[in-house]
């Protein structure tokens, strides 16, 4: 019995989080639609534009990620806090890591470049089977404002974002999972719930790839401290030297994706026997 409620109990912060983005959309989009109504009435059609996304308003979806960032944080840290910090905080940290070594800097970085490629090598390989899934991908990336950055923007997608998700994936729903199931499965089942809330299949995809290699980093590493750098600085490259990596990918996709690949297996291996029993007292 105690299985199943901790499966139940791991399937709530994604509840809670669709919940908030909802309660933080609508209020934002009334607000908009009615700054916005111009000369025209308000109108609930109007509103309903915005929500559903038959109008496309940056501001507007910049705005409502920002807030709901800043409420995530709050209320999915406050909740990982109490659960799963305060409880333990005076516990004996026998054969656990603690800190950075130099190896833990490396592997943490070079995750996040090789990531990078896996991202390329997935989005390659899914869009030449469903072309139209990288259209509206593309067209979904265009809406958010990724093609012309906003200060919002780049708060929310390289700070508030990474941080959230890692508490609400790996820290609240892995953790939760892991008292369910064996690791591989409570593994897979936050990198499929974290693929499924990005609400597009080529973003979906690899968000779960991704999530797999950041539930092993939570898994070793035994918390969200490493997983959370990890995927600050994926989303710094996305943002900003996203260009650089296609340019080298583009000069030649087969050595430089290869390339990649072979690093984020390399960053893995490497952030394994850094935290084997025998290193742990080192870290």
């Amino acid at each position: 019995m105690k299985r199943i409620a901790y499966f139940f109990k791991s399937i709530l912060p994604c509840l809670l989080m669709l919940v908030l983005q909802t309660a933080v959309v609508i209020p934002v989009g009334i607000l908009y639609a009615f700054l916005n109504a111009g000369d025209d009435s308000f109108t609930l059609s109007r509103i309903l534009d915005l929500l559903t996304g038959t109008v496309s308003d940056t501001g507007f979806s910049q705005t409502a990620n920002l807030i709901y960032g800043l409420l995530a944080l709050l209320i999915f840290g406050l909740w990982y806090r109490r659960v799963f910090v305060r409880p333990f905080r005076h516990k004996k940290r026998e054969n656990r890591p603690t800190g950075f070594s130099f190896h833990t800097m490396m592997s943490i970085l070079f995750l996040a470049i090789g990531l990078q490629y896996v991202t390329i090598l997935v989005v390659n390989v899914t869009s030449s089977l469903r072309p139209d899934w990288l259209t509206t991908y593309n067209a979904l990336m265009e809406s958010a404002g990724y093609s012309d950055l906003s200060l919002p923007l780049i708060v929310y997608s390289v700070l508030l974002a990474p941080i959230a998700e890692e508490l609400i994936f790996r820290g609240l729903i892995f953790r939760y999972a892991r008292h369910a199931f064996p690791f591989w499965i409570a593994n897979i089942w936050q990198a499929l719930l974290f693929g499924l809330v990005h609400g597009n299949f080529i973003q979906g995809i690899y968000a779960f790839v991704m999530g797999l290699f950041l539930g092993f980093l939570c898994h070793r590493g035994r918390g969200i401290k490493y997983s959370i750098p990890v995927h600050i600085l994926y989303n710094i490259i996305g943002v900003w030297y996203s260009g650089l990596i296609e340019l080298t990918a583009s000069l030649s996709y087969t050595i430089a994706v290869g390339l990649g690949v072979a690093l984020t297996v390399f960053a893995v291996w490497l952030f394994y026997t850094d935290f084997t029993p025998a290193n742990t007292n080192k870290n």
